[in-house]
C-alpha cells in the first residue's frame, strides 16, 4: 500500500461530503508544505471516494478518516483529569469513534506493509534472539536508529535477563514489531495525529496553552509474541528539556490479561526521578545513558502496585512522560496492535541526553536550547487562527 492509496472503510455519500469540507478546513490550519502535502493526500483520497460514491451504488466503500467529530469527540470528565494528575495515567473509555478506529487500523496496515522501507523499524523479537544468542551477524532490516553491535557487547557484559512471558506449548512464536515516525509516510496517521481531538485533550490533561506533536510509534505484538517491555519512563528516551508531555496509547484490538496489556506504577510521575532508558527487551540501560537505575519492577510488578489495564478498541490510555510503565507479552491467539502518539508543551526545547537513542526526526545539528523544528514537530493546538507565539 503506498502513501496515496485511501484507507477503506464503510461510509456513505453524505459522510464523505462532510469529510471533504472538514478536511479542507483542517488543511487551512497548516502552512508548512510537508504537513499540507500529507493532509492533501488524505483530502484527495476522500474526494475521489466521494466521486466514486456518486457514480456507483450506495453499497460501495470509500476513504474516510474521522478526525475527531461525532461520537469520538466527547469531553474529558473531571474524574479523568484528576486521575491523570494524581496517578500519571488514565483510561479514556470510548473516547474514539468507530470510524476513527477503522481509519487507524488502516493506517497501521499501511505502516506494516511499508515496514521494510522505514529506517526506524525493528523486529524486536528476531533482533533480541540474535543479541542474546551472540549471533555473528545481526539483520537490522535496514534500520539505523540503534547501534545493535554496541547493544550486543553490553548484553554480553551484563547478567540482566531478557524479559519473556511463558510460551504456550501449542502456539507458534510470534514477532514484536516496532516502528517510529510512521506519520511521515502514512497520511491517514498524519491526519489523525495533527487534527484529531488528541491535541485538545493533551492541553486539558497537562493544563498547558499550546501543544506540539512530538512523534509516534506503532507496536505490533503478533499472536505468540511473548516479549515483555521492561518498565521505563518515556521522557529519558527523548531529547527534550522539560517534562510537560503525554503519550496516547491507542489499542486497535481488545487487550486482556496475557495479550499484551500496559501496566503503570501509580504516582510514579511525581517521584521527581529520571531513570536511565532501557533497551525494552531487558532492564539493561542503553550504554552511557544518564539517570538512576530503574527499580526491578519486572520481577514482581504487584509489589510495586502496578496496575494492568484491560482495554477495547475505542479506548485510549494516556500517561505522563514521567510515568513508569511496561507491558506484557502476547500469549493470546490474536495480534495486539497499538499506536502511540506523543504530545508536548509547545515551549519545550531540545536537550541532548547522553546514551539515549537518537530520535529519527531531530535535526542532526540541534543544540541544547534550540527550539524544535516546526516542520518536524508541528504545533497542533490551539488551531492556527488563535495560536500565540511559543518562542
Amino acid at each position: 500500500m503506498n502513501a496515496q492509496q485511501p484507507i477503506l472503510v464503510k461510509t456513505d455519500q453524505a459522510h464523505l461530503e462532510i469529510d471533504v469540507e472538514y478536511a479542507k478546513a483542517v488543511l487551512e490550519r497548516f502552512s508548512n508544505p510537508w504537513h499540507r502535502y500529507l493532509l492533501t493526500l488524505y483530502l484527495d483520497a476522500t474526494a475521489e471516494a466521494l466521486q466514486n460514491s456518486i457514480a456507483t451504488p450506495p453499497a460501495m466503500t470509500g476513504a474516510r478518516c474521522d478526525f475527531g467529530r461525532g461520537g469520538g469527540a466527547r469531553e474529558l470528565t473531571p474524574d479523568e483529569i484528576r486521575q491523570f494528575q494524581i496517578c500519571g495515567y488514565v483510561k479514556l473509555a470510548g473516547i474514539l469513534s468507530d470510524q476513527q478506529v477503522d481509519a487507524l487500523r488502516g493506517a497501521a496496515a499501511a505502516a506494516v506493509e511499508s515496514l521494510q522501507a522505514s529506517p526506524n523499524s525493528y523486529n524486536v523479537t528476531t533482533a533480541a534472539d540474535a543479541l542474546w544468542n551472540a549471533a555473528a551477524s545481526i539483520d537490522t532490516g535496514g534500520s539505523t536508529q540503534h547501534d545493535l553491535p554496541a547493544l550486543a557487547r553490553a548484553i554480553a557484559q551484563s547478567d540482566l535477563p531478557r524479559l519473556l512471558d511463558e510460551a504456550r506449548p501449542d502456539q507458534t512464536r510470534g514477532n514484536f514489531l516496532l516502528d517510529t515516525g510512521v506519520w511521515r509516510r502514512v497520511p491517514g496517521l498524519a491526519a489523525f495525529a495533527l487534527a484529531s481531538q488528541l491535541p485538545r485533550l493533551s492541553a486539558e490533561l497537562l493544563n498547558i496553552a499550546s501543544v506540539r506533536f512530538f512523534d509516534d510509534q506503532i507496536f505490533i505484538k503478533e499472536a505468540g509474541a511473548i516479549d515483555r517491555v521492561a518498565f521505563h519512563q518515556d521522557l529519558t528516551y527523548f531529547h527534550l528539556d522539560g517534562t510537560a508531555g503525554c503519550v496516547f496509547w491507542i489499542p486497535l484490538d481488545p487487550v486482556r490479561s496475557g495479550s499484551g496489556r500496559m501496566g503503570y506504577v501509580p504516582g510514579s510521575h511525581l517521584w521527581g526521578k529520571l531513570f536511565k532508558p532501557n533497551i525494552f527487551a531487558s532492564r539493561l540501560p542503553f550504554p552511557g545513558s544518564d539517570g538512576l537505575d530503574m527499580p526491578n519492577i519486572d520481577v514482581d510488578p504487584a509489589a510495586h502496585g502496578v496496575e494492568y489495564i484491560d482495554v477495547e478498541p475505542g479506548d485510549v490510555l494516556v500517561h505522563h512522560l514521567l510515568t513508569v510503565h511496561g507491558s506484557e507479552g502476547n500469549q493470546g491467539g490474536a495480534p495486539r496492535r497499538a499506536i502511540s502518539l506523543r504530545y508536548i508543551d509547545a515551549a519545550m526545547r531540545y536537550r541532548g541526553r547522553p546514551g539515549a537513542p537518537p530520535q529519527p526526526m531531530h535535526r542532526a545539528d540541534a543544540k541544547d536550547g534550540d527550539p524544535l523544528d516546526e516542520a518536524i514537530h508541528p504545533v497542533v493546538w490551539p488551531p492556527a487562527p488563535s495560536r500565540r507565539s511559543v518562542s
